[in-house]
């Protein structure tokens, strides 16, 4: 199994701004940098010491830049829990940057951020502090102050990683499943998800997974469809 991992910042925006999903992204062949925004209800007051039993929320803007590390090299593994319960949860490891290659794009992608930082296009989204100095206000870790150090970098990458849900892997074509997805071994069982990706394709795999559970549906009807012609009279055909 494996899973691209994310890593992200999270910038608090000085003024409202619209929520919007991920519509533009940046796209190398070592990472991808991806952007989306939305508000949070914000008590200023935590709710055990105010005054009033409702008090009002401020809704904040939030802006979320992310990295999202491409062609993996590092992989984990996918065990059943139990042998005998179905329901029991499995043991998943992805070993994110197990691979130096991964740790290596990793770096590539959160200095492209820095970068992106830099540029006077994001002023706009830095507050001024007391003293007259303008920033970003983070909720979270910020980028690391050390872009140049690859060890600073990478404790940033290690330390900060989660997921982009594009888990992928445990029911390879070939290994589990065969190439019509039919589970091998079991009768009228076919297994259709990301599961049986060796990678995560494009930026989001949704657009793929509902075009081949599409493909596999319409095939699984052209195959019921033949096989009823098969054991039905040629006079009870029009029921087709």
């Amino acid at each position: 199994m494996a899973d691209n991992p994310r890593n992200n910042i999270n910038l608090v925006i000085p003024f409202p701004f619209a929520s919007s999903p991920a519509q533009v992204v940046g796209i190398t062949s070592d990472y991808f940098i991806e952007t989306v925004s939305y508000s949070l209800s914000f008590f200023p007051i935590p709710l055990p010491f105010s005054l009033f039993p409702t008090p009002a929320s401020t809704e904040v803007s939030i802006a979320t830049i992310a990295e999202k590390t491409t062609g993996l090299l590092s992989h984990g593994s996918l065990r059943l829990s139990s042998p005998n319960e179905a329901k029991a949860t499995p043991l998943v490891r992805f070993n994110y940057f197990s691979d130096p290659v991964d740790l290596s794009r990793c770096v590539k992608g959160v200095r492209k951020m820095g970068d992106m930082m830099n540029t006077n296009s994001m002023d706009r989204f830095k507050y001024t502090g007391f003293n007259g100095e303008r920033g970003f206000m983070f909720l979270g870790p910020a980028l690391p102050s050390n872009w140049s150090d690859d060890l600073s970098v990478e404790d940033y990458c290690q330390s900060t990683v989660t997921t982009f849900w594009h888990y992928h892997g445990g029911c390879l074509v070939g290994k589990v499943v065969d190439g019509d997805f039919r589970v091998m071994g079991i009768n009228s069982l076919r297994v259709v998800d990301g599961s049986t990706f060796t990678i995560s394709p494009g930026t989001n795999p949704q657009a793929t997974l509902m075009m081949l559970g599409r493909y596999i549906g319409l095939k699984m009807l052209r195959e019921r469809r033949e096989n009823l012609r098969r054991f039905l009279p040629v006079q009870d055909s029009y029921v087709l």
